[in-house]
């Protein structure tokens, strides 16, 4: 089996986001390859109070069932696997956060206990999707708006065309 890369870095997150996880990421491999048990797992998308208090990326997790396999998980689903996930890490002998267990490659070791909610099967990069999953979200969630928006514009535009209402 190889080693699959994936591009989950949302660029509206900001750079200092992206930056703290590589640094993150990168203090685990350090201290796995000095000899420390790393738990490191990856948590999925989740619509956290933090993160949903931003209409746009509410929007963008609530649009997200248009990409199939991608799910956001409550705050309380991701932390209940998450803690099984490190308990797993610290007491399963056989677990790769054991430094004891070596490693084909370093990040192998955020690769076994992902919890990534579909992004890692995703066909398109998180970063490509939040605006037309954000869309998709609206286009539903103000239907009703929309079509009678569109409907005035279309008498308004008849009217002024014709001199006359429909």
């Amino acid at each position: 089996s190889g080693l699959y890369l994936v591009d989950g870095i949302v660029a509206a997150q900001g750079p200092n986001y992206g930056l703290a996880k590589r640094l993150q990421h990168w203090r685990a491999v350090i201290a796995h390859s000095n000899g420390h048990v790393v738990s490191s797992n990856i948590a999925p998308s989740t619509a956290t109070k933090s993160v949903v208090s931003n209409a746009q990326f509410a929007a963008a997790y609530n649009g997200f069932k248009l990409f199939k396999p991608m799910e956001v998980m409550y705050q309380e689903t991701s932390s209940a696997v998450m803690l099984a996930l490190l308990i797993n890490d610290l007491r399963n002998l056989n677990s790769v956060a054991n430094p004891k267990n070596k490693l084909d490659n370093p990040f192998q070791l955020f690769q076994s206990g992902s919890f990534h909610g579909g992004v890692w099967r995703c066909a398109y990069k998180c970063d490509a999707i939040g605006v037309t999953a954000a869309v998709y979200f609206y286009l539903g969630a103000y239907k009703a708006v929309i079509v009678a928006g569109v409907a005035g514009l279309a008498g308004t535009v008849n009217y002024v065309l014709k001199g006359s209402p429909i």
